[in-house]
């Protein structure tokens, strides 16, 4: 059936300044009703999703806060027009009810759940020898190397203090050492808009800017760390991977796997700056123009997601293989949004 959607919006305006000056602030709630989900939550050994089923509401509040100055001033003896609007914003996305989970499976939505939460084993760095691995809790039942845990091997924190790492049921009430270890949601959406007009030129240049997210890198497991077979291709980085000479390094022995579930060695900060759109454009006069029947006429260059700047190591810090609102951030190998150039002709006649 049809999802329900009930919003709510309380917004304030102001204008100061001969309008000059902008102040915009909103207040929302949105609440999504028999929102299409994945109505059970299947074991991982059973080999395929589930179906999707009106099974789950989804909440929605946040605000969002605008600041836009416009002006002029003489450039050359002419009219120049600027304004600059930046705008931020912050939401919080909970699943305020799902009926395909009544176990609490972890791989499944949870009624109270944030959107987004991931959840891991924390890495406490790495054993710097054998006999601290053989002094440290069981780490068997979690590891594909199985009893050859040593030195260079990831280690993991045994939060229940029970002397062995494990993953419970991996439900809500029995999670093992398994924890939140980050969360793929926004946390602060920025954007700045910058604008000028001279003489018949037009300048815009828009940046988005993403901060506070995590992002689960799940190609680190097959890339970085340190499985051993024959024939697999591996990132650059992984020539500084742990050995008794290069104790300090990130990044796991060879043949040091870890663990079969993800872990915070894979979880990295999505914060980013980028450059999103540019476009420069000019407009003959129309005293030009008129000569050819034509009344505006626009040559114009524009050009999409030209620079990021990030410390995430994959291709796109802002990426989701699953292309899910309700599955954001997790990465493996996505490709990148592409950089893209126009070169246009608006014709008014």
């Amino acid at each position: 059936t049809w999802e329900t959607v009930v919003s709510k919006n309380l917004g304030l305006d102001i204008g100061m300044f001969r309008n000059r000056l902008n102040i915009g602030f909103d207040i929302y709630e949105r609440e999504t009703q028999d929102m299409l989900a994945a109505g059970v939550s299947f074991p991982g050994t059973l080999g395929t999703g589930a179906p999707e089923t009106n099974s789950a509401d989804l909440s929605v509040k946040g605000w969002e806060a605008s600041l836009m100055w416009r002006d002029k001033f003489r450039l050359f003896g002419k009219d120049a027009h600027y304004s600059v609007r930046f705008v931020v914003a912050d939401n919080k996305s909970v699943i305020t009810r799902f009926s395909g989970n009544d176990g609490k499976l972890l791989s499944g939505y949870n009624a109270g759940e944030r959107i987004g939460t991931i959840w891991g084993f924390e890495t406490l760095g790495f054993f710097s020898s054998d006999e601290e691995a053989a002094g440290w809790a069981n780490q068997t039942e979690v590891t594909t190397n199985m009893k050859d845990i040593g030195a260079g091997d990831i280690k993991f924190a045994d939060l229940n203090k029970d002397g062995k790492i494990t993953k419970g049921k991996e439900t809500l009430y029995d999670h093992g050492d398994l924890k939140r270890i980050g969360n793929s949601s926004i946390l602060f959406p920025y954007s700045i808009d910058l604008s000028l007009a001279w003489n018949n030129f037009d300048l815009n240049v828009f940046f988005q800017w993403n901060y506070g997210n995590d992002i689960l890198n799940a190609a680190r497991t097959q890339f970085v760390r340190g499985k051993s077979e024959v024939g697999y291709n591996r990132w650059k980085e992984y020539c500084g991977r742990w050995t008794p000479e290069n104790p300090m390094s990130d990044i796991p022995r060879v043949g040091g796997w870890g663990s079969s579930q993800y872990s915070t060695f894979e979880v990295e900060d999505g914060s980013f700056l980028r450059l999103k759109n540019l476009s420069l454009g000019y407009t003959l006069p129309s005293k030009i123009t008129k000569k050819f029947f034509v009344q505006k006429l626009r040559v114009y260059f524009s050009a999409q997601n030209l620079v990021t700047w990030s410390d995430y190591s994959g291709y796109d810090p802002e990426v989701s293989i699953f292309n899910s609102p309700l599955t954001p951030g997790f990465d493996y190998l996505s490709y990148p949004r592409s950089r893209t150039y126009t070169v246009g002709l608006n014709l008014s006649f």
